[in-house]
């Protein structure tokens, strides 16, 4: 007997999975590593009009599972377009599009200002405040990195903890009124299995790029002391006889030092790239590993997951969509 995939939605507090039932078409869900804010998109027939148009802002939750498993958020955010499409031909449809963050408000707006010799942390948290994020989690290796001059020309919440993570190695995301920064390919990430014969649909994985593989990470720095530029290096974990030169300039030696492990964790994870689709599974999270098993020797074994999308339809169940990167130990990428 074969599973029944269940969804579950609410939009301003109120539960209207029933009311959905009989005119989904389809829920897609997708989270990305590195990018500030998750999406949920609910197409729907509208041919007799029976879903009430929801206001700009509010608040969406959505779940899926499995009906003997039961559900499992995937979502949490706010109503962000709501988009009437019809015509003679194909009827008529109604697409809501909801965001991790409320688009409405403060994150998005440009702030001028500086902190001088401040942590990581306390950066996230006082810009976070200006901007109406009233929560911050970010991991405690990153939270106690710090800068002696840190600056925002007009730049938005959004952009600034985007920024900051690119250089110190870090995942930023904003959830509701809460931002979360996680380190980049960090062991406390979850794990999904992609097996074939037991829920692997189908998969296509490079587990190899060698246009992205450098051997050492370098960023100059300058040196008010000795009155001279310098430079400091990262080797990695990968063969490629070649050196990747950060483009700007850091003003001293623990700034460009934390560069280039932020570096070296892009290059490892951009090093193979692929795809697979799963039976709906909502233990998967963008930056958790999939291990591949099956699809055969040199491809099978560990991978960072880059990008998540949940995907549910009338007729064709929940499946889940993984785009991966940086292949691990295990098999992955050997001859």
């Amino acid at each position: 007997m074969s599973k029944r995939a269940v969804f579950m939605v609410t939009v301003a507090g109120t539960n209207i999975t029933a009311t959905l039932m009989p005119v989904l078409i389809s829920l897609t869900v997708s989270g990305k590593a590195g990018t500030h804010a998750d999406t949920a998109s609910l197409e729907i027939d509208d041919t007799q009009g029976r879903i009430v148009l929801p206001q700009i802002g509010a608040p969406v939750i959505v779940a899926l599972g499995w009906e003997d498993e039961g559900v499992r958020v995937v979502f949490t955010g706010t109503v962000d377009e709501v988009r009437s499409s019809g015509s003679r031909g194909s009827g008529r449809t109604l697409r809501i599009t909801a965001r991790g963050m409320d688009t409405t408000r403060k994150p998005k707006e440009g702030q001028q200002r500086h902190f001088d010799d401040s942590t990581a942390g306390d950066i996230l948290r006082e810009a976070g405040r200006t901007a109406g994020v009233t929560g911050v989690d970010i991991d405690p290796s990153l939270a106690s990195i710090r800068r002696k001059y840190f600056e925002m020309r007009d730049e938005s919440f959004i952009h600034m903890g985007e920024r900051l993570a690119r250089e110190i190695g870090g995942n930023f995301r904003i959830q509701g009124t809460r931002a979360i920064m996680s380190k980049r390919g960090a062991t406390y990430t979850a794990a999904v299995l992609a097996a074939w014969g037991r829920n692997l649909h189908g998969w296509d994985i490079s587990p190899a790029l060698g246009r992205a593989q450098y051997s050492r990470m370098r960023a100059r720095w300058y040196d008010p002391k000795q009155a001279e530029w310098r430079e400091t290096e990262e080797g990695t974990s990968l063969a490629a006889d070649a050196r990747h030169d950060h483009r700007y300039a850091k003003p001293d030696e623990a700034e460009a030092s934390q560069q280039t492990v932020s570096d070296r964790a892009t290059s490892e994870r951009d090093a193979g790239e692929g795809s697979v689709t799963i039976e709906g599974d909502t233990a998967a999270i963008p930056d958790g590993l999939c291990i591949v098993e099956g699809a055969r020797p040199g491809i099978d074994g560990p991978y960072r997951i880059e990008s998540v999308t949940h995907s549910y339809s009338r007729g064709g169940g929940f499946v889940t969509q993984l785009s991966l990167r940086q292949p691990g130990s295990g098999g992955a990428g050997g001859i």
